[in-house]
């Protein structure tokens, strides 16, 4: 009776695991059924099936494509596995994933490199504008030549990860008079009325508030391609003109990270009839697991109206992306606009100035706290520059750099704060 109840309950539990796959003739066994696509081309060898490709000309790579059909949920979380290897001496890439089989074909994919040896593949995927019947998964092949072997498929629902979070508070903002300030979201200033996130149901909808010691913290969570935006709307366009720079305390923590950006974007909408001009800013990450406070000019705002105009704000976009697809979570504090510089007292507060900016030479950078790092970084986000000073006064030799804008990121024990510097 023992043995009966053993064998019936490790049949039930290989039945289940095996229930877990949502693709049928993952392992090609069945031989010409289920798949899809100008790549599906079952072979045998040694008793073992598998799928078969031989790339000879090298073009888009949908062109040479293995799908199979299957209804995909919105925003669950996916594991796709697979086995695959090229031929004999050679490497190659292919590109796997999930995605829409139909127009738009938004897919969250990724590239994966082959070589002669058959490698196991295990890729999270989250399906992000994905989720309708007509979905599937796919490899995608054509863009370049060579053998493409693939074998035992799975797909399976996974758990999402939870996202890296900051564990202290963002840095608080000095003390401004109410009418210098136009808030969107913190705790030390007005919001202003009427301020949605995730405005009309346009970008991403994944957010929430949170408190992180004690201190309301937007998270959001953005996935590339399908919402790798987040929209802000206060419902009628503002006259914000007199306002002159920019802050946004931001903490981001990825292993999505290559080529990443945070680029914020103020919409002027004259006649309240729909965007007129906008404003953006480039600002590639550069530092994680660690707040970042940006405080710019909006005269930095170059990519789009070169004049900033501003008499009738009425949307803020945030787009979050980078080199590869996939989720990323943002966490977001004092996003706000002001038209002062600090004041001699709030500089005492903060501490970082930089004299003289521009220069030909080198800058002065002061703190109020001893400095424990400063990176400076081009405006691409490549670091050109590393020094640990333990000082309240350091010196930034400047005479090694090309003309441009650089970006310091200053690390001191009240956290990290960026200061744009000029090289001339």
């Amino acid at each position: 009776m023992k043995k009966i109840t053993l064998l019936l309950f490790i049949f039930c539990s290989a039945f289940a695991m095996q229930a877990q796959n949502l693709l049928n003739n993952g392992d090609f066994e069945e031989g010409m059924v289920e798949w899809t696509g100008n790549a599906f081309n079952v072979q045998e060898d040694g008793g073992n099936s598998f799928n078969f490709a031989n790339v000879e000309t090298a073009g888009n790579a949908f062109d040479v494509n293995l799908s199979q059909i299957l209804s995909i949920t919105e925003g669950e979380t996916y594991v796709l596995t697979f086995d695959a290897s090229t031929g004999a001496g050679e490497t190659r890439t292919i590109i796997a994933g999930i995605g829409l089989n139909e127009a738009p074909f938004t897919a969250a994919v990724e590239t994966v490199t082959l070589t002669e040896t058959l490698t196991t593949f295990e890729l999270t995927l989250t399906a992000g504008g994905i989720g309708i019947p007509n979905s599937r998964v796919l490899f995608d092949m054509g863009a370049e030549t060579g053998v493409v072997v693939i074998d035992n498929v799975s797909l399976v629902v996974g758990e999402a990860e939870e996202p890296a979070a900051p564990t202290v508070a963002a840095p608080t903002p000095p003390e401004r008079d109410a009418e210098n300030v136009f808030s969107l979201f913190s705790d030390a200033y007005t919001t202003q009325e009427n301020t949605v996130f995730g405005a009309f149901g346009v970008g991403t909808q994944d957010i929430e508030t949170i408190q992180v010691e004690g201190n309301d913290t937007q998270k959001i969570t953005m996935n590339q391609p399908s919402s790798e935006f987040l929209l802000v709307d206060w419902g009628a366009p503002l006259d914000l003109s007199s306002l002159t720079f920019f802050h946004m305390d931001y903490w981001i923590d990825t292993d999505n990270s290559a080529g990443l950006i945070a680029n914020p974007k103020w919409s002027n909408h004259v006649g309240d009839a729909g965007e007129t001009s906008s404003f953006q800013l480039t600002n590639p990450v550069t530092t994680f697991g660690e707040w970042v406070s940006l405080d710019v000019p909006l005269s930095d705002f170059t990519d789009g109206d070169a004049t900033q105009q501003r008499d009738a704000l009425r949307q803020f976009v945030l787009t979050l992306a980078g080199a590869n697809t996939g989720n990323r979570t943002i966490y977001i504090d004092n996003l706000y606009l002001h038209n002062e510089t600090l004041s001699t007292d709030e500089l005492t507060e903060t501490g970082l100035s930089a004299f003289p900016n521009p220069t030909t030479n080198e800058w002065v950078l002061t703190t109020n706290a001893p400095t424990k790092e400063i990176v400076v970084y081009d405006v691409l986000g490549k670091k050109v520059m590393s020094l640990e000073s333990g000082n309240t006064t350091t010196r930034i030799d400047a005479s090694g750099l090309t003309t441009g804008i650089y970006i310091a990121n200053v690390v001191t024990e009240q956290g990290i704060q960026s200061i744009k510097l000029i090289k001339q």
